[in-house]
């Protein structure tokens, strides 16, 4: 459909869509905050920017919408946590998505889902500005996420397996929807590690209505089939940066005022209860809690013997920070990165180590709970899950002291 016609066939689907969503007023959507976890050792990150269903139509929390469906879906297939985070629209437009992402950090990141494209065919988006617009979003996203992080585009749900489109203007809109998914899988095809996930023949959401959470839950399962396999292969890689690197980690958080006397104060006591509750737990001979101050190590609680600070790129803690979930090394004279490195060869003598990094409220990267010993000992029997645990309680306690700047 071109030129004029377009237009004015465009101006009478915007009215349309306008007055069926009045329909929507006494549709249940989430209030909640659009996060969902799943619990489990080395979570994967995922972040789904979205529009239309994805918003949570139909149910009263994002746990029973996409968000919790794909997280559980996921950790379902992999064995290992999940995270998944929504930012999302009713009727939300290509057009705006990547204003949406501003401030969002996307580097810390597994994988994008991009479920848009509901508010373009109720429009009559014109296709050039469909490609023009998706071709600009993807670029901007490939640029700000990591090499090993995916980004998929699901193609457009079939409008009239929406209630309130289930008309004629509905039919419209699925012919245009298809038109647009056509573009969509030709710029996904022209980008490095965009993937596009057709939904023909799929209907995620009941046509009797958007009121059971089983919708959401086969949609979840659907996703997660597409990228599980893509995020196990990310998750196999022990240590996903280089060890020599001094690449600081995105957006560090700053110590709040610029007030390095305050560390000393405030929440430490309980610091040193969970440090020690870590040293205890492991049995090993060390126990710390670090962060990032400057280019040096800053050890906030420490249990052990005392160790010196070195340099932030060359400490263990800036490896914890920059890699996805706990750090395992069974024994730090097998591995060729660190034998030589001055905590191995001298005090502490460091053989066997376990680390899990600390974040802000924010997502960003502040330090790194860690446990050592001069004996070597098997990962097999490290409990990931309790590192985890014993992290995020010093995570907690940080967040809920004010003692870094969001």
């Amino acid at each position: 459909m071109q030129g004029l016609a377009r237009v004015a066939a465009a101006g009478m689907m915007r009215t349309w869509a306008a007055i069926s969503m009045q329909g929507s007023v006494t549709i249940p959507q989430p209030s909640d905050t659009p996060v969902a976890h799943s619990p489990g050792i080395d979570s994967d990150r995922i972040l789904v920017l979205g529009s239309g269903p994805a918003a949570g139509w139909g149910v009263s929390s994002h746990d029973l919408a996409l968000p919790g469906s794909l997280a559980r879906a996921l950790s379902g297939r992999t064995q290992r946590g999940a995270d998944v985070a929504l930012i999302a629209s009713s009727i939300g437009l290509l057009a705006s998505a990547q204003v949406q992402l501003r401030g969002a950090d996307l580097r810390r990141l597994d994988a994008i889902v991009v479920v848009l494209g509901v508010g373009d065919a109720l429009h009559l988006t014109a296709e050039r500005t469909w490609q023009a617009d998706l071709t600009r979003l993807l670029n901007f996203v490939e640029r700000h996420t990591n090499d090993s992080a995916y980004i998929y585009v699901q193609g457009i749900q079939p409008i009239r397996a929406i209630p309130i489109f289930n008309s004629l203007g509905g039919t419209i809109a699925d012919r245009h929807a298809r038109s647009l998914d056509a573009i969509t899988e030709r710029v996904c095809l022209s980008m490095r590690r965009s993937v596009f996930v057709p939904v023909a023949d799929v209907e995620f959401l009941a046509s009797a209505g958007l009121s059971d959470s089983t919708d959401y839950r086969h949609w979840g399962e659907f996703l997660a089939k597409k990228m599980a396999g893509r995020l196990d292969v990310v998750q196999r890689s022990r240590y996903p940066v280089p060890l020599g690197s001094t690449d600081a980690p995105p957006r560090t958080a700053p110590i709040r005022g610029g007030d390095q006397r305050r560390l000393g104060r405030g929440c430490d006591t309980r610091l040193d209860h969970i440090v020690a509750l870590a040293q205890q737990s492991f049995g090993t001979a060390s126990a710390l809690f670090a962060i990032r101050d400057s280019n040096r190590l800053q050890i906030r609680s420490s249990i052990g013997p005392a160790l010196p600070t070195p340099a932030w790129s060359d400490s263990m803690s800036a490896m914890v920070m920059r890699a996805r979930g706990a750090v395992i090394v069974p024994d730090t004279l097998a591995d060729q990165r660190l034998r030589r490195k001055a905590f191995v060869t001298g005090a502490p003598h460091m053989r066997f180590y376990a680390g899990f990094p600390i974040e802000a409220a924010s997502g960003e990267r502040l330090g790194a709970l860690g446990v050592f010993d001069p004996e070597p000992r098997a990962d097999s029997g490290v409990d990931a899950v309790l590192l985890r645990q014993l992290a995020l309680m010093i995570q907690e306690e940080m967040n809920t002291n004010g003692e870094f700047a969001g």
